[in-house]
């Protein structure tokens, strides 16, 4: 990843968002880097947002519209994942992959769709954000961080590795059946 026009990338990402009312976090790698390193991971090859789909879901179209503008030549697809709602859009050019993703509210918890399994996380890591500085700006991250990082990376999140997770770590307790649940009608 060119952590140069990343950088570039997610300050325009922010902005947009921004101006579309539109809350967003760093997740994924994004998040950890922002956290442990203060700095992308060096061998991260996708920056990741997360967005609530309340909020998300029905200002689609508009960011999908901005974003093909401010972007031209940029792959932008949005993603129906599992639930035939838009609740994904990805972006890619010149080796950059992005991640805007939606997290469900379903009872207490935010649902991460996903074709493969589904992440569940509390719905209170994204009730009340903290801010970190990263790269010269404020970003928001799921809170308390470090409960955010364990569920995904395992206790050992700080301690940089090569490859996603540590064998002995499977993060069992994010995943879940996201068809046993329901989806409130204003999100179908």
């Amino acid at each position: 990843m060119d952590e140069k026009l990343a950088k570039q990338v997610l300050f325009i990402v922010a902005d947009i968002l921004k101006d579309l009312d539109i809350q967003f976090f760093l997740g994924g790698g994004t998040c950890l880097g922002a956290y442990r390193e203060g700095d992308f991971i060096e061998r991260d090859d996708d920056v990741d947002l997360l967005t609530k789909a309340e909020e998300f879901v029905p200002k689609f179209p508009l960011l999908m519209k901005t974003l093909g503008e401010t972007f031209r030549g940029w792959k932008i697809k949005g993603g129906h994942i599992p639930l035939r709602r838009t609740n994904r859009m990805s972006m890619f050019r010149h080796g950059q992959h992005w991640d805007i993703t939606s997290l469900f509210l379903i009872d207490n918890e935010r649902w991460l769709p996903h074709v493969l399994r589904h992440r569940i996380y509390p719905a209170y890591f994204f009730d009340n954000p903290e801010q970190i500085d990263f790269l010269g700006r404020k970003f928001n991250i799921p809170t308390p961080v470090t409960e955010y990082l364990e569920l995904n990376y395992g206790s050992d999140y700080m301690i940089p590795r090569l490859g996603r997770f540590p064998p002995e770590f499977v993060p069992k307790k994010l995943f879940g059946n996201f068809d046993k649940r329901e989806v409130s009608e204003e999100l179908r």
